[in-house]
């Protein structure tokens, strides 16, 4: 956790680039610039109540204001104090997500051929910037979870061999925790990628409050990562979209970085979304303790009420898992049996005004915070206890290890940059057993692909996208969203 003295918290006190958002709001300036609603002078009038205080701090770079390309006053102050407060050496703003920051990094250390090895199952934005930067990369497989069937980290011994394997590699990408709060000791593993002198970088999207309190894991920068995406907006306070990139030590070009960014990220940055970010960050290191403090006594609570429900397993770390840390705000629901899906429980919850993160055929994901209060959680409890399904047998649920870690062993036919742009053509799903995929298949969320562009079609992928489809998954990167039809090489 992070140390938090008198002088830490008296400097952490400060927002300047929201404070000076607000005084300029208050002098009631005559706005000859853009944006065109002109501090919410011209809004449509249904919505303009809803939105009057966001819209008079919506501004552009003006005097004062400084600029997110090149940040020399309050900008640069609010990155500053946002490096303390995650243990980093250097911090920028993303308005993109980390979607932004993830391309960034990847383009950052990556030229045309390069090597950069990479977690399979990491989110698309990665796929999408070893794309663009016509990178080739070596996957690393994780390592399933049985008691679950879901796919955790990476082994640090896969890493090393994959090192051994490819010395002339220019990164280690890998993503921590999971989408579903699952993590692994990055302190090892930076020293291990560390000792072949090339970055570690960590898509830390979920992980935005790891180090600000006792119950939750060390956060990537606090291990020695060299670079981390966090998306502020997940698991923390800030606005959709704003997140943060972190930064430490010599391997990584930073002026390299800084010029990706300025090409990847809109030149007309919002200043309420970076606003949130200095608000988000404050919030962090000053008052969500507390919240936590009065949350997650109530989250201990829910388990041992809902312990005694054997259709429910709470995946926890234990000697035989493969993760060593689980986010315990991230409330990883496991059904154990076949008379109600992840989907079917999902669709319940809705009718009840429950809206889980996401759910699967055998789970269901929900993502608590600062901000869940105890009448959320008295809800979720009066429904799971008014169900009383049958428990599935062992043996049944054994069947779906099988599908779930052998997707992530799929050889790439032609490399992913090559398939975006050859010949293509669309077929019923049925019909693609053995045929080249030229689109990404993604079920949202998570946003972790299923096949990429030049994955070959084995028939543990097809039923796998079968089942998803079943169960009324969205899918992005596809042409045909309902998944009735895929995009194939010709």
């Amino acid at each position: 956790m992070l140390t938090r003295d008198a002088e830490f918290r008296e400097r952490q006190k400060r927002a300047p680039l929201y404070e000076h958002l607000e005084r300029h709001a208050r002098h009631r300036p005559h706005p000859f610039h853009v944006p065109g609603h002109k501090m919410g002078h011209s809004f449509d009038s249904h919505a303009k109540q809803r939105f009057q205080s966001i819209l008079e701090l919506d501004l552009t770079e003006i005097t004062g204001t400084d600029d997110l390309h090149q940040p020399q006053g309050v900008i640069a102050e609010a990155q500053a104090l946002a490096a303390e407060a995650f243990s980093a050496e250097e911090t920028r703003f993303l308005i993109g997500g980390s979607t932004v920051g993830n391309i960034a990094l990847i383009m950052t250390v990556c030229r045309p051929g390069d090597k950069i090895l990479v977690q399979r199952n990491c989110h698309k934005s990665v796929f999408h910037g070893i794309i663009l930067a016509r990178a080739t990369p070596v996957f690393l497989v994780p390592a399933v979870d049985l008691a679950t069937g879901v796919a955790a980290g990476v082994r640090r011994e896969d890493v090393e061999r994959a090192l051994q394997a490819h010395p002339d590699a220019k990164a280690v990408f890998l993503t921590n925790p999971t989408y579903y709060g699952m993590g692994i000791d990055l302190a090892k593993m930076a020293a291990i990628v560390h000792r072949h002198d090339i970055p570690l970088l960590i898509d830390e999207a979920h992980g935005a409050h790891f180090g600000f309190h006792p119950a939750f894991p060390l956060s990537a920068m606090q291990s020695g990562a060299d670079a981390a995406v966090q998306s502020t907006h997940k698991m923390a306070s800030a606005m959709t979209m704003s997140s943060m990139l972190h930064l430490q030590g010599e391997r990584i070009d930073r002026e390299r970085l800084y010029r990706q960014l300025a090409m990847l990220q809109s030149s007309s940055p919002s200043y309420v979304l970076m606003a949130s970010l200095d608000l988000a960050r404050r919030h962090l290191a000053l008052e969500a303790h507390e919240e936590w403090e009065r949350l997650l006594p109530l989250l201990d609570k829910l388990q041992e009420r809902t312990a005694q429900m054997e259709w429910l397993e709470w995946p926890q770390p234990c000697a035989s898992r493969v993760y060593t840390t689980f986010d315990p705000l991230k409330l990883f629901l496991h059904l154990r049996t076949g008379q109600m899906s992840g989907f079917a429980l999902q669709e319940l919850m809705e009718r009840h005004g429950l809206f889980p993160e996401l759910a699967d055929e055998s789970h269901v994901l929900l993502a608590a915070s600062a901000g869940t209060s105890l009448r959320d959680l008295e809800a979720l409890l009066r429904l799971l206890e008014s169900i009383s399904p049958e428990v599935e047998l062992e043996e049944e649920r054994i069947l779906l290890h099988g599908v779930v870690s052998s997707h992530y062993l799929r050889k790439q036919a032609v490399p992913m940059h090559e398939a975006v742009d050859r010949p293509r053509e669309t077929i019923p799903l049925e019909r693609a057993l053995g045929r080249v995929v030229a689109e990404m298949v993604i079920p949202y969320p998570p946003g972790i692909p299923v096949l990429v562009p030049g994955e070959r079609m084995d028939e543990e992928g097809l039923a796998m996208l079968a089942e998803l489809r079943r169960g009324h998954t969205r899918f992005h990167g596809v042409q045909d969203d309902r998944l009735q039809t895929i995009q194939v090489l010709r």
